[in-house]
């Protein structure tokens, strides 16, 4: 499990995931909006809250891993 993971507002995760190579996908319901990554030929959807004061690390890690990053992704990406 990676270490260090910060708790993130949800403008810098998205500017994190897209970094990582997630792209925006449309706008959802509410304060929702979705971006999506494709592993291995399957496409990622997941939904980030915009409306959120901020995410814990728990949550940010939960949502690297909807979207496939491994470990040494999520560390690499966040070294940036």
């Amino acid at each position: 499990m990676p270490k260090n993971i910060p708790s993130l507002k949800p403008r810098e995760l998205i500017r994190i995931l897209v970094a990582g190579g997630c792209k925006f996908y449309r706008e959802g319901k509410g304060d929702h909006t979705l971006y999506i990554r494709y592993v291995e030929g399957l496409k990622r959807v997941v939904p980030i809250d915009m409306g959120a004061g901020g995410f814990s690390p728990v949550y940010v890690l939960r949502i690297f891993r909807q979207f496939g990053f491994t470990d040494e992704e999520i560390e690499s990406i966040l070294s940036r």
